[in-house]
């Protein structure tokens, strides 16, 4: 018996409109943002049995190499290796056996990030981890590491209680310029305020604004011979009020408070920078802080030294937020900026 003929098939692709949901636009490299970020970590895995122990097996079909074997894990990563590091993320996923003659792991995870310069953000990793030296790629990204692709170089180290990797993290992340707003699309436009800054020492506690900020209306400094704390309220893009801080420590002896006018803004944050001696302790710090708008100069608060910052706006645009690395006191200082408004 002949074998009966194939049929060839045919599938006509739909015509008509695109469904209202459905949007393309040309990307150029005008739009496209490119971000490298490098990142110095450790992971610590407490295998299950030990103390503080942060992953379990699920499936363990007892065969040779641990072949099958399935583990889920929350690996703990810091900034370092001290007793006072801080917890920056979680590695938690999967990893499972996945040699049959020698024992090879396959691992794939989501590094979430829970500091506050992050949080929200996390790397999509993948890899295996059969040596004490090797590579992860990273093969996705969330918040501010959206479209990331890159690699991570692992060498592993041993404590009294965990296997500890430290990380060296090299990742691309993209941004993208706003897509245009559709017709039926009610949303009001965000204006397109910059971030600049900031101006000090990177350390500390990064602090910034839950929202994008789009006017400034009250200003709190807190100084004595440095700028101690920094507290201030603004209105958001969709009109939301924001009490922000205060951001620093509750030192100095005195408190000023700046209230905008109604058609007040600032137009230029301007300080110096320095070195402050407290119990035997130096720390470097926001030593004075002025603040212009288009009606008066307020301060100099705390005491000017040497290394001196300005932030001057152009074209009537105006700073409408700040971001702070702190601790006891403000060490670094960076600026909302504004364009301006067109109704």
């Amino acid at each position: 018996m002949s074998p009966q003929p194939t049929l060839a098939t045919t599938t006509t692709p739909a015509t008509g409109p695109n469904p209202s949901y459905y949007q393309t636009a040309p990307v150029s490299q005008e739009s496209i943002q490119r971000t490298e970020v490098l990142l110095h970590l450790y992971a610590y895995q407490h295998t299950q049995g030990k103390p503080n122990a942060n992953q379990t097996v699920i499936v363990d079909p007892k065969l040779p190499a641990c072949f099958g074997a399935l583990a889920a894990n929350d690996w703990t990563i810091y900034d370092g290796t001290c007793t006072n590091a801080n917890l920056v993320a979680h590695a938690q996923g999967l990893h499972i056996g996945a040699g049959m003659t020698k024992e090879n792991w396959f691992i794939c995870f989501n590094m979430v990030f829970v500091d506050r310069r992050f949080m929200g953000s996390s790397f999509k990793v993948m890899g295996d981890f059969r040596g004490n030296e090797g590579e992860w790629a990273i093969v996705g990204g969330t918040g501010e590491f959206a479209y990331a692709q890159g690699v991570i170089t692992f060498n592993k180290t041993w404590s009294a209680q965990a296997n500890v990797r430290e990380l060296h993290v090299r990742a691309l992340c993209l941004s993208f310029s706003k897509a245009p707003e559709t017709p039926c699309s009610r949303t009001p436009r965000e204006s397109s305020v910059t971030k600049i800054g900031p101006w000090g020492k990177i350390s500390g506690e990064f602090l910034d604004v839950p929202t994008t900020p789009q006017r400034l209306e009250c200003v709190t400094i807190r100084h004595g011979v440095v700028i101690d704390s920094l507290a201030f309220s603004f209105v958001d893009q969709a009109g939301g009020q924001h009490n922000v801080g205060p951001w620093g420590g509750p030192c100095g002896d005195n408190k000023d408070t700046i209230k905008l006018g109604p058609s007040e803004i600032v137009t230029e944050v301007s300080g110096t920078i320095g070195v402050f001696g407290a119990a035997n302790v130096e720390y470097n710090a926001i030593t004075s802080l002025t603040i212009t708008t288009n009606v008066r100069t307020y301060g100099p608060f705390g005491e000017p030294q040497c290394t001196r910052f300005s932030v001057p706006v152009q074209d009537k645009s105006s700073i409408v937020g700040f971001f702070v690395c702190a601790r006891k006191y403000v060490e670094a200082l960076g600026v909302y900026v504004c364009p301006p408004i067109s109704n």
